[in-house]
């Protein structure tokens, strides 16, 4: 169906609405309608199909959107008198391994540890200045006292 195509909303017969909107709009008069909302059911396969609650079985058995899964006829028929249950394959074992990581930890050599050394006045700079980093002087030209 095509997402402009109008169909008729099931709470309101005087509403038309686009494919599009419907599941917005369902929402809506779905609230504005609680009474005639309790009387409808919604189909399982496909929550846009809104039918009384006595039609749901018929509706269900004739919906458009229904889906059967592709299920084996041994696994379609119930079980009973004889009937045995198929078997559920074994999962696949896979190639054999031939990794040890073990081994290869204890061919490796420790790495030395990362020690990080700081000093007390040690000023880092930035990798591209290559300037010493002096600090300014308060003392000058300007006549300004010495602090000690």
């Amino acid at each position: 169906m095509e997402p402009g195509a109008l169909v008729q909303c099931p709470y309101d017969k005087s509403h038309q609405v686009r494919v599009s909107r419907l599941p917005y709009h369902l929402v809506k008069c779905q609230q504005n309608n609680p009474q005639l909302a309790r009387k409808l059911a919604t189909c399982p396969f496909n929550a846009r199909h809104r039918v009384p609650q006595a039609e749901l079985r018929s509706h269900i058995t004739s919906c458009p959107d229904k889906c059967q899964p592709d299920v084996p006829h041994e696994m379609a028929a119930p079980l009973g008198n004889g009937l045995k249950q198929a078997e559920v394959p074994a999962p696949w074992p896979g190639p054999p391994c031939r990794e040890d990581w073990e081994a290869e930890l204890d061919d490796t050599e420790e790495p030395p540890p990362f020690i990080l050394q700081a000093r007390a006045n040690a000023l880092l700079l930035p990798s591209h200045s290559s300037a010493q980093a002096a600090p300014k002087s308060c003392r000058g030209s300007r006549g300004l006292r010495d602090p000690l």
